[in-house]
């Protein structure tokens, strides 16, 4: 199982909106997804076509009332005991095991306790950038202490990049040098994404032709490869030469 969080220092940068497109590209892979809303703004299922007076099931809820959306279980864990039951989940290693599963936690920028928390169980953290002074000046609360290039689990995407205005592209350019490979994806902005928000649809489904549908893609893939989730015929591949490798020794 893998945890992906998606927290940034910075509010209004796209994290849920990330978190949520991030779970949806995981599950048309094949995997396994459980996106967890942790940020008490209850707007994680807004991506998923939900109205805003839908609940989400907590950790608390059976199997039958655990809701799925395009093979994506949401969950919401915004109260203290939510946030303290997925830590204790995390204490006692049910993010260990390898297998095709992916937890992915939106945690909301002023959490940062949470963060500090679940950050040495995960195996990535999403942190959304903004082509701006404001979201760029966010990243030395997100570090602290320690460079940037220091923190290995985090990788950044560059959110509603506009190339046709110039601090944009500028920024694009300044954070390619800076972050190097820790930049894994751009996703450009696009009206349609808050269209499809506001029509209570998915993104795929209100805008199948936004621009953005082949940035998710490749972040999606770009966040899977960090985490090795490999695809359910590459394990058994690699299992099945194992074995055979295994027999060539034996014999």
């Amino acid at each position: 199982m893998s945890l992906v969080i998606c927290y940034a220092a910075k509010g209004g940068v796209g994290t849920t909106f990330l978190a949520a497109q991030l779970a949806l590209g995981a599950a048309r892979r094949g995997r396994q997804v459980t996106a967890v809303d942790l940020t008490g703004q209850d707007s994680l299922k807004l991506h998923f076509g939900l109205l805003p007076n839908q609940s989400l099931p907590d950790f608390a809820s059976s199997s039958r009332e655990m809701m799925a959306i395009a093979d994506v279980n949401l969950i919401g864990a915004s109260a203290p005991q939510q946030k303290k039951m997925l830590r204790d989940r995390a204490q006692d290693g049910a993010f260990a095991e390898d297998d095709l599963h992916v937890v992915i936690a939106d945690i909301a920028s002023g959490d940062r306790d949470l963060f500090d928390a679940l950050i040495p169980y995960a195996d990535l953290n999403l942190s959304a950038l903004l082509p701006d002074p404001a979201s760029l000046a966010s990243l030395t609360q997100l570090a602290r202490d320690v460079s940037i290039s220091k923190m290995k689990k985090t990788a950044f995407v560059l959110n509603q990049l506009d190339d046709r205005r110039k601090l944009s592209r500028h920024t694009h350019r300044f954070v390619q040098e800076i972050f190097g490979e820790q930049l894994i994806a751009t996703v450009r902005r696009d009206e349609a994404v808050l269209e499809a928000l506001a029509n209570f649809e998915t993104l795929s489904k209100g805008a199948p032709q936004s621009v953005v549908l082949p940035d998710l893609e490749k972040l999606t893939d770009a966040v899977l490869a960090r985490c090795s989730i490999l695809d359910a015929d590459v394990q058994l591949a690699r299992s099945s030469a194992a074995d055979n490798l295994d027999a060539v020794r034996a014999g």
